[in-house]
């Protein structure tokens, strides 16, 4: 009875040694956060000057432009930006990043639309990004517009 009494002590003993052990020796798992997409966009009127040729003279030129970032911790697959009652579009590889079509990696920024025009008129761009990881979907659209509101007189 004693010779158990005793093994089951120092084995009791042993196990809260390893444990204590382990539990000091092995640093917490931190897991990436999760990938979050964030759509980004503008419109915006510039006025260029005279051309070195001299044919493409001072006009106004309007740009509209829409894209994505990935403000999150992981790399998101899967993504695409669409503009509302536009075009849906993959974000296009990425060579130097690394990146297939689709694929967004932490901190990048991809503008997938981008078209300028001659002129400058009242215009906007809206749409919305989406990705396959689950995300926050809060500040997945965006509506930007080049019109002012002016104050009544």
């Amino acid at each position: 009875m004693k010779k158990s009494l005793k093994r089951m002590a120092v084995a009791a003993a042993a196990a809260g040694a390893i444990g204590a052990s382990s539990l000091v020796a092995a640093p917490q798992a931190q897991a990436a956060p999760p990938g979050d997409l964030m759509l980004i966009g503008g419109v915006s009127c510039t006025f260029k000057a005279w051309g070195p040729n001299w044919n493409d003279g001072p006009l106004w030129q309007m740009r509209r432009w829409m894209g994505v970032v990935n403000v999150g911790g992981s790399t998101m697959t899967g993504v695409t930006v669409s503009e509302l009652g536009g075009a849906n579009r993959w974000v296009p590889a990425n060579k130097a990043r690394g990146t297939k079509t689709g694929q967004l990696k932490p901190g990048q920024t991809s503008i997938v639309f981008d078209t300028k025009w001659k002129g400058c008129w009242p215009s906007s761009i809206s749409g919305y990004t989406i990705g396959q990881q689950v995300e926050n979907p809060f500040n997945n659209g965006g509506f930007w517009q080049n019109v002012r509101r002016a104050e009544a007189k």
